[in-house]
């Protein structure tokens, strides 16, 4: 996304994890997503981390992570 931010695992696991709502499998999550990736859009991240391969819905998915990279807001 032109503008828009790296974020790195590490945010996307305390998202994911501080989430209400939305219960991602743990041990899928650790499989996906480690704190060092860097992840430099929301579609690299779906690439990545597609939500079924967690264990969320695809809304969840988005509205959980899109927020990350400045999109959504």
């Amino acid at each position: 996304m032109p503008g828009g931010r790296e974020i790195n695992g590490a945010d996307v696991l305390a998202a994911l994890r501080g989430a209400r709502g939305a219960t991602p499998d743990p041990d899928a999550l650790r499989a996906a997503v480690h704190p060092d990736d860097v992840f430099a859009d929301y579609e690299e991240l779906l690439e990545a981390c597609p939500p079924v391969r967690v264990g969320i819905s695809p809304g969840a998915h988005a509205a959980l992570l899109a927020p990350l990279f400045g999109e959504f807001e």
